[in-house]
């Protein structure tokens, strides 16, 4: 199973297999560490810019950097919406999932990949740790 963090660099999204501590950023060639194991990271569209927003899990707001909205970070357990990569089917999936499959073609779409064609990233961190 594969993780997801941040660029320090170029702020793009990162792909890395989980128990590795540093990622090396093939675009800047910026090397990243890997937070801590209990610091899991989830995403959301900022609702005033739709901008990708990466945050700590189990924060209760987020406030984008680049608009300055403050947006209500979704609960544990919510779900979310991404149209199927293949058979543009609307899928519902848990939050914060990496990938979902189609029940109807099979295909398997990669959530980060697909809000990323649609908004520019601009990683935000909260100051609240996951309470579970």
């Amino acid at each position: 199973m594969q993780s997801q963090l941040v660029c320090n660099g170029c702020r793009s999204i990162l792909l890395y297999p989980r128990g590795a501590s540093n990622v090396c950023c093939a675009l800047c060639n910026t090397i990243t560490s890997v937070p801590p194991s209990g610091m899991e990271m989830a995403q959301l569209i900022c609702g005033g810019c739709r901008t990708l927003l990466m945050y700590t899990r189990g924060a209760t707001s987020v406030r984008c950097s680049c608009c300055h909205t403050v947006n209500l970070a979704p609960g544990k357990n919510q779900a979310a919406h991404v149209n199927c990569g293949n058979c543009r089917t609307t899928l519902m999936y848990p939050y914060g999932a990496p990938s979902v499959k189609c029940a109807v073609c099979h295909y398997v779409t990669n959530v980060s990949v697909s809000l990323l064609l649609f908004s520019p990233i601009c990683a935000i961190f909260s100051l609240a740790f996951p309470d579970f």
